[in-house]
């Protein structure tokens, strides 16, 4: 290694021997630089250690200076610090280049992004690190914002590509379709002094300096008698679906300590936020009550409860009473006005705020508390999510709780199942609050992802949702028997059956309804035979099982079915979809029996939900059916439709399927109608080929535990991806034989799809009569023993 001596290190002595030169020699002594650093020196000039060191120029007289360190570091840093000075005149004479090259280009005005100093480009040091967020599929996200509307006033309303069809339509009440209310909501006109006019106008933050007291309440206070008829009528009719104060808890903290044992109201005796439990529980209980006075009882009772919540500000005196009193009142008004949709969601959001606020969303194991209010916290909570997640699907809106946010644990069972062996089954609330934990949660984060999630993810969701375990007392039957299956002669139990089966049916619909559209656009004379089949057999399915379910559930118990808004919701997006079946694709093999099913749930629809349904929903369903009728008879008549206009956006009528990309009302701005559903860019980087779907491997899949959909890759098919089933269909006889089809009626339809002509998209082959639908009754679809 040769060293510049002189600029690398200082020698103390540079003088060598008149000895040294001409070669290696021996000596007696060591070298100058071993004695001085006390090494081991071979004595042979130039010596082994300072020929390892570095330093072989000066042995044997010559020693370095004292310094600390290694020396052959110092070299190497010299040799890097020369390097450093090399290639930094290197970068400017690149720059300068650079500099020169943009300015005869005259691209730009400003300083060329490479050129900037540190302290100028240090403003966007983390700017990489935001876009790994989006990365390339930033524009996928466009496609499926929902809809926006904003009316001349710039009142604006959001609803995304998930939101119920009764929720996105503008269902003002039209001409002969009177509003559902008949008693004023105002308290102004319940007879009601201005005390409680005023606490209740200040609802449901409450006032902060009130000089009211609860003594106002003690004359609207029914006898104990009366209060606990309105009870039993809460409990039985209405807590069977969502019971955030199970009966023990109401009837130990709040009516006794209320009536005591002498049957005498006190009012000292309790919060008044427990007051406003008492009252909303009368009013949502009365509404079931065979009178006449009925809605103006509810009425009153609902105007106490928010005075009584206003007494005290939520926001200081928040408890888990204040909380069960607000989600109360959001039932209430659903079962009392179903056009107040956008006061229930802002008021559910409350309740979520107010639950966080203290605490319900962590688990209370370990804060030193009662197992009673544990428990009590838990089932309030769960009660909270349930409710919160299917109102945020239903509204096409994110949720105001996340399942990632929270350890709370489920509650106990208080109502377990127990079968005639003696096992034990999971009740219906603890059921719920599993299923909205494992299924419904993974939804909600499935539907309002801001990236368009994969179909093979979707698939794998649709899975999960059809395997989650349902206890034997829980299922339902399709009609009012069926084999092994019946309704229950209790109400809330049957009622429960129904609820469900509704969860499974109407999330799995909701979930495929944007791929189910899609689906429909690109292949609207055959959609069995696009790759997004099966959400187009899993909306059908869906559809027809939910109406056929309630109609079975209706004829046992009327009531309460009648006054269920959830029931009725899923029923009438039920209708939507069938209908948009046969007005979109009136040759597929479906139509007709799609049809079928529409008059069944319009008739159902029109009878079952008077008591709950939106006011104008009924002619929104007969514009559909009549529009459906007349597609459907051109396309046995004519072979194809006549002027054929979609459901999907049709003129002059509202989107019934659902949001379009962007929908702007009222604004001279408005854009083009472009689908919510799954964008073209994630179409082509979907993990589904563009080849037909293997749609019986996936329902295959759905019927065998065995066989896991993979979540994150494709299909890997041991044979061609062709619409061809697992068996050969040799004749229509084979349709009934086993297949791995879950449902037969679908099964037939798959197989009558295949065996008419191939036709393509622009319309049926001029050599070949059209195909008829399959005229397949619900029986057979359902019951093909039967057929």
């Amino acid at each position: 290694m040769n060293i510049d001596v002189e600029s690398s290190i200082r020698v103390r002595n540079i003088t060598p021997s008149m000895h040294n030169v001409g070669g290696p020699r021996k000596s007696g002594l060591s070298c100058a630089e071993c004695r001085r650093s006390k090494l081991k020196c071979d004595r042979v000039f130039p010596c082994q250690s300072c020929m390892r060191r570095g330093c072989a120029n000066i042995c044997p007289e010559g020693t370095l200076a004292a310094t600390k360190g290694n020396k052959v570091l110092m070299a190497h840093a010299q040799r890097l610090s020369e390097q450093v000075k090399t290639m930094t005149g290197r970068i400017k004479e690149l720059e300068e280049a650079l500099h020169e090259t943009r300015r005869s280009n005259r691209n730009g005005s400003g300083p060329y992004p490479l050129l900037k100093t540190s302290s100028q480009s240090h403003e966007h040091v983390e700017e990489p690190d935001l876009r790994t967020i989006y990365d390339d599929g930033v524009h996928d996200v466009a496609e499926s914002i929902g809809s926006l509307s904003i009316d001349g006033d710039g009142r604006t309303k959001y609803h995304g590509e998930s939101v119920g069809s009764e929720y996105f339509q503008p269902l003002f009440p039209p001409d002969g379709y009177p509003s559902q209310q008949s008693v004023s909501a105002d308290p102004k006109y319940l007879g009601l002094p201005f005390e409680i006019i005023d606490l209740s106008n200040a609802y449901p933050f409450g006032l902060r300096d009130s000089q009211y007291t609860k003594f106002l309440f003690l004359p609207f206070l029914p006898p104990r008698e009366r209060a606990l008829q309105l009870m039993e009528l809460y409990y039985r009719n209405v807590a069977w679906m969502f019971d955030p104060i199970v009966r023990d808890d109401f009837m130990t903290n709040i009516l006794i300590p209320l009536y005591g044992h002498t049957g005498s109201p006190n009012v000292n005796n309790i919060h008044s936020h427990r007051l406003s439990v008492f009252f909303i529980l009368l009013a949502s209980g009365v509404l079931h009550d065979q009178s006449q006075s009925s809605m103006m009882l509810a009425e009153q009772y609902y105007a106490l409860s928010r005075a009584a919540l206003s007494l005290d500000p939520i926001s200081q005196d928040a408890t888990c009473a204040t909380v069960q009193s607000l989600f109360m009142a959001f039932g209430h008004i659903y079962q009392s006005d179903r056009t107040n949709n956008e006061a229930r969601w802002v008021l559910m959001g409350i309740v979520a705020r107010i639950a966080q606020l203290i605490g319900l969303q962590r688990d209370n194991a370990g804060w030193g508390l009662g197992q009673e209010e544990i428990q009590r916290r838990r089932v309030l909570f769960w009660e909270i999510y349930s409710v919160d997640a299917w109102t945020s699907i239903l509204h096409g809106r994110p949720p105001a709780l996340s399942i990632n946010h929270t350890d709370c644990r489920f509650p106990e069972d208080l109502d377990p199942a127990i079968k005639p062996s003696g096992a034990v089954e999971m009740g219906w609330h603890t059921w719920k609050v599993r299923y909205s934990a494992s299924c419904l949660g993974i939804s909600v984060q499935h539907v309002f992802n801001t990236r368009v999630p994969s179909y093979s993810a979707l698939l794998e969701l649709d899975r999960k949702i059809r395997k989650f375990n349902l206890p034997a007392h829980l299922q339902s039957p399709m009609e009012a028997s069926e084999a092994g299956r019946a309704w229950s002669p209790d109400a809330p139990k049957a009622m429960q059956q129904y609820a469900a089966l509704c969860h499974r049916e109407a999330n799995l619909m909701y979930i495929h309804r944007s791929w189910f559209v899609q689906a429909f656009r690109e292949a609207p004379t055959n959609p069995l035979q696009h790759k997004y089949a099966p959400s187009v057999l899993a909306v059908y399915r869906s559809a027809c099982r939910l109406i056929s379910s309630l109609n079975g559930l209706y004829r046992v118990h009327s009531q309460p079915t009648d006054r269920t808004w959830f029931f009725w919701s899923a029923i009438f997006s039920a209708c939507i979809v069938l209908g948009a079946i046969v007005v979109d694709s009136p040759q597929c093999t479906l139509a007709s029996n799609a049809l079928q099913e529409l008059d069944q749930g319009m008739v159902l629809y029109e009878e079952g939900s008077l008591p709950c349904r939106p006011p104008a929903t009924m002619l929104v369903l007969h514009r559909l059916r009549e529009r459906a009728f007349t597609s459907l008879q051109a396309a046995q008549t004519d072979g194809q439709p006549q002027s054929h206009q979609s459901s999907i956006n049709p003129a002059g009528d509202p989107d019934v399927l659902g949001p379009r990309k962007s929908d702007i009302t009222g604004t001279p701005f408005g854009s083009s109608a472009s689908s919510a559903s799954p964008s073209d860019s994630d179409r082509r980087s979907s993990e589904l080929s563009d080849g037909d779907i293997p749609i019986a491997q996936y329902y295959a899949a759905l019927a065998n535990p065995d066989v896991v959909l993979p979540a994150t890759r494709e299909f890997e098919l041991p044979f061609s991806r062709t619409f061809e089933p697992f068996y050969a269909a040799a004749s229509e006889e084979d349709i009934n034989t086993p297949s791995p089809f879950f449902d037969p009626g679908l099964r037939a339809a798959v197989i009558e799809s295949k065996m008419q002509p191939n036709q393509s998209n622009a319309g049926p082959s001029s050599s070949r009569p059209p195909p008829q639908p399959v005229p397949l009754s619900f029986q057979q679809v359902y019951n093909p023993d039967h057929a």
